[in-house]
């Protein structure tokens, strides 16, 4: 068992949601940054695979390792505070990577940025979902956390056209400069927010070895195939919706392009807002459901239509697909004790989020190969995957409230 924390959960809340602004704003920066970069560096298409599946697997790959030593460590907000500062110092590196000239150095550059960017990432969503857990309870800490993933989307929105509105007085790279001397300010007001922030084993629990055994619950293993395909299908769409809009759509690189995705990150934060609330309601299970079918049929729309209406779509594709964090991470935490809430959070959020976010646009390049035609035929496929994920969802076994107290009683 462990002890409450230390820190406020208002403050709790304050400090991880500026985490959450800064993390999501550069982490959907991922895709655009790719997309710069191509028609930049006149750099081959694969260019946007290669940084996307670089951030995502390093993210993947290191979310439950993460989350585990933050189980055990206790100072849950230093990793925060962390992986904002390095996530914010990967734009940097990829600011540089403009300068270079267009040869192996300048891959070689994009995919070690994009890798410490996944790093940096990793640290993020798993610590702030169970610190959020343990400060609001089971009680209100859904609608805290579609809260702090409502300020997610706040990020995600307002990037894009901040880098564009300093493009205009400054080249790329100096802004993306600036944006990350704001990135590490922000992790500095993190750590200062969270200093105190530490979670402390019982005496009686002292010599217990926490996170992993507990966190791969039957639910957790299930809740992760399921994410998996939920994120394949729609990190398929938004890795490659910029390059979409650029060369499908014929709007290339420029204000419009940060518009539309500003819309679509826009939309999620009613989504997360919505959805946090939900799941204190409603079974979760049918919640998730309903998200991931919702977004399926935004990507449909956006295909088929033009214009206004297509950018309706959109808006409603963010709407639904970005609302991970408050409805996978409540329904993570009711399959495992609260000792292991960090490390079942980063296995389901790494190799279910960020493992399928690495199929996603492997996927879409394969079905497109070079032709930027077949994007269309791409979405709709990744569309109809996602409603596949839909129907499965509410098949999951419910937990059920006696199983997490039985779970609670083996880990102390």
């Amino acid at each position: 068992m462990y002890s409450a924390p230390s820190v406020d959960k208002w403050r709790a809340l304050a400090s991880t949601s500026l985490g959450h602004l800064i993390n999501d704003g550069w982490s959907m920066f991922v895709p655009l940054m790719a997309d710069i970069i191509v028609n930049e560096k006149q750099t081959p298409l694969v260019v946007v695979t290669l940084i996307s599946i670089s951030f995502y697997s390093s993210s993947a790959l290191l979310n439950f390792f993460i989350g585990h030593l933050a189980d055990r460590n206790g100072r849950q907000g230093n990793f925060m505070a962390t992986g904002i500062a390095l996530i914010s110092l990967a734009f940097l590196g990829f600011a540089l990577a403009l300068s270079f000239p267009t040869d192996s150095l300048l891959y070689f550059l994009v995919t070690a940025m994009a890798i410490l960017a996944g790093l940096g990432s990793a640290c993020y969503h798993p610590i702030a979902g169970a610190i959020l857990q343990t400060s609001f309870g089971p009680g209100d800490s859904g609608k805290a956390m579609g809260l702090n993933g409502a300020f997610g989307q706040i990020g995600s929105a307002i990037f894009p056209p901040l880098f564009f509105a300093l493009a205009i007085f400054v080249d790329q790279g100096n802004a993306l400069a600036l944006m990350t001397v704001l990135g590490l300010l922000g992790a500095v007001a993190i750590w200062r927010g969270l200093r105190t922030y530490r979670v402390v084993r019982d005496r009686a629990d002292t010599g217990r070895k926490h996170g992993a055994k507990d966190a791969l619950t039957k639910g957790i293993l299930v809740l992760t195939i399921i994410t998996a395909v939920r994120s394949i299908a729609n990190t398929g769409v938004s890795t490659w919706l910029p390059t979409y809009i650029t060369f499908v759509k014929g709007e290339g690189v420029g204000s419009l392009l940060g518009f539309t995705l500003a819309a679509m990150y826009l939309g999620a934060i009613p989504g997360q807002l919505v959805f946090g609330a939900l799941v204190e309601r409603l079974d979760k299970r049918y919640v998730l459901g309903a998200s991931s079918a919702g977004a399926a049929l935004g990507v449909i729309g956006y295909v088929f239509t033009g214009g206004y209406l297509a950018l309706a779509f959109i808006t409603l594709f963010g709407f639904f697909s970005y609302s991970s964090f408050p409805t996978l991470l409540s329904l993570a935490s009711d399959y495992v004790p609260r000792s292991s809430w960090v490390a079942a959070n980063g296995f389901v959020w790494g190799l279910g989020i960020m493992g399928g976010n690495v199929i996603g646009p492997a996927l879409t390049q394969i079905i497109i190969g070079e032709d930027y035609a077949r994007l269309s035929m791409a979405f709709i496929v990744l569309a109809a995957l996602g409603m596949f994920g839909a129907l499965v969802t509410p098949l999951m076994t419910k937990a059920k409230p006696e199983d997490r107290k039985i779970s609670e009683k083996r880990a102390e």
